[in-house]
């Protein structure tokens, strides 16, 4: 029997292991198995806590569908809360090693209790070869593509995870599940891509819906509210201090200097044994 939390950053959910206390199976079979909402637990994707040699601690993140990802926005925060509410780390700023690189989270706590978590996502990369996109350009930003006989002005991004991003004057107009997977599996896109289609509502606030790479549409996507809003930024002109508006809640980020900060909650739902 597996010891398991589960927790959700903005109704994106997660279901969260100690790999250091207790012996684990194979992590691929083990996200899809747990991930189910029919036959799991149920939850966007899973995460192991293990030792690290780089960092404080290491973060092991999978997808709902098995793959392994480098890193996830809403995932980390809730990672940090998990560690630090189980003596994993004994401190509220630490280091935490991804397959994205160091994540530098910090812990905001009101009265005792954590209330928000706020993580450096480190520097977004544009090389389009790096991300990869197929592309004679250095940089994939605001380029044509047709998708279902219509065009889209397209961005590209690393932060955390590799996203591009679509600013639209209405989100209502376009069929998320159709579109997202269909830019996700195009042949541009090597390694697919998350998709996400974004709104200005204002230059401090903005309007994001994700179509995340082997998950499909998701309540909140914090690497996705941190690409769009730097792409927003770059080609907008909008403010390096934007509220993003997810369907599940509002995460902030914040460009300062050359890093990238997000904060936003993580909430404990429930905990339990597993039986693999």
């Amino acid at each position: 029997m597996l010891k398991f939390e589960k927790l959700h950053g903005l109704g994106n959910d997660f279901i969260i292991f100690d790999g250091i206390n207790q012996n684990m199976p194979n992590y691929n079979e083990l996200a899809k198995k747990v991930c189910n909402r029919h036959f799991g637990i149920g939850a966007d994707g899973m995460m192991v806590a293990e030792k690290s040699d780089k960092a404080d601690i290491k973060m092991c993140f999978y997808n709902a569908d098995g793959t392994e990802a480098p890193m996830c926005g809403n995932g980390i925060r809730c990672f940090t809360k998990f560690v630090y509410d189980n003596n994993l780390i004994d401190k509220k700023s630490f280091n935490v090693e991804t397959l994205a690189g160091i994540m530098k989270p910090e812990i905001k706590e009101i009265k005792g209790k954590i209330s928000d978590v706020k993580v450096n996502l480190g520097t977004p990369n544009f090389i389009a070869k790096e991300i990869p996109v197929i592309s004679e350009k250095e940089e994939f930003i605001n380029e044509k593509i047709k998708v279902l006989g219509k065009e889209y002005n397209i961005s590209a991004v690393a932060i955390g995870s590799i996203h591009s991003v679509i600013f639209s004057n209405n989100l209502d107009n376009i069929d998320i599940k159709e579109v997202g997977n269909l830019i996700e599996n195009l042949e541009i896109f090597p390694k697919g891509i998350n998709v996400n289609f974004s709104e200005i509502i204002d230059d401090r606030n903005i309007k994001v819906l994700t179509w995340e790479r082997g998950v499909g549409q998701t309540l909140a996507c914090g690497t996705g509210a941190a690409a769009s809003a730097i792409i927003g930024s770059k080609i907008c002109g909008l403010n390096k201090s934007l509220d993003v508006h997810l369907l599940g809640g509002v995460v902030n980020i914040e460009q300062n200097g050359k890093y990238v900060y997000m904060t936003g909650p993580a909430e404990f739902v429930c905990s339990g044994k597993y039986n693999f």
